[in-house]
């Protein structure tokens, strides 16, 4: 009988727990990449490496949207490997703590103040929202030049 009071008491304080300690919320960079050809239905296969960042955040996916995390500092560099050609982007942001609650305690909110690229795959950019918040949409969109369907 004590055994089955002390399990009930244990597994009654491990999902108390589970409640009470939730991971903070957090605001990541939303990408999509537009190709310059209208008729272009070409989806590239994207690779992004962070620049000073021991991270691959994403490999050889074929997709047009992707979010990435900003550093805590005033800039945050990537690699992006577009259809294997290699890019840099480069944004410069703020960033403010917010309090979300007691239970996950603190994140922070990034404002976009400028964005940097090379211009190897990548021929121009759009800040769509400039506020990178935890309610991921779309920050930014990336004019990429468009490969034949077969180049990939």
């Amino acid at each position: 009988m004590r055994k089955i009071l002390y399990s009930l008491f244990l597994v009654t304080a491990i999902v108390a727990c589970q409640d009470l300690y939730d991971a903070p919320p957090q605001a990541l960079l939303e990408v999509k990449l537009i190709n310059e050809d209208t008729l272009s239905t070409h989806v590239p296969k994207v690779s992004v490496y962070g620049v000073d960042q021991d991270s691959i955040w994403i490999y050889q996916v074929k997709t047009d949207v992707f979010r990435l995390p900003l550093s805590l500092e005033e800039t945050t560099s990537f690699v992006l490997l577009l259809d294997s050609i290699a890019d840099t982007l480069t944004i410069r942001h703020s960033n403010e703590l917010i309090f979300e609650s007691a239970e996950s305690g603190f994140y922070h909110e990034f404002k976009i103040l400028d964005v940097g690229h090379s211009f190897n795959q990548i021929d121009d950019y759009e800040v769509t929202d400039s506020m990178v918040t935890k309610n991921w949409h779309e920050n930014i969109e990336l004019y990429i030049f468009s490969l034949p369907a077969d180049d990939n």
